[in-house]
């Protein structure tokens, strides 16, 4: 039987800062991204939990990887999410105060086979 493997995604919540900037807000990790756009943020996001992974890989401590979002932020998410599944529609992107979206876990940088147990 061939191994298959399968992509797990991590949940990110996105928000407008009072200072006009975006944060993109991992639930699983806790590492925040920021830019001028959501974009720009969820970039910095995917960059830092690259970093994040790397590190932790090269500690051998997977455990570094699982620090869930503050209450607030989980909240918020579900919030949108149950919303959004009520109309069977993306979130509402029109008032720009937040964007529900996930990103793929990123492959080890390091070619090492890593995972969370």
């Amino acid at each position: 039987m061939k191994h298959q493997e399968a992509t797990l995604y991590l949940r990110v919540l996105g928000y407008g800062k009072p200072d006009n900037t975006w944060a993109a807000h991992c639930l699983e990790t806790d590492l925040v991204g920021y830019g001028r756009t959501f974009q720009a943020a969820l970039a910095n996001l995917i960059e830092l939990t690259e970093m994040q992974i790397s590190f932790a890989i090269y500690k051998n401590q997977p455990a570094l990887l699982d620090r869930p979002a503050p209450a607030q932020i989980l909240e918020t998410y579900n919030s949108l999410l149950r919303a959004s599944l009520e109309r069977f529609t993306q979130p509402s992107l029109r008032d720009r105060k937040h964007y529900i979206t996930s990103i793929p876990w990123p492959e080890s940088p390091t070619g090492v086979a890593f995972a969370l147990a």
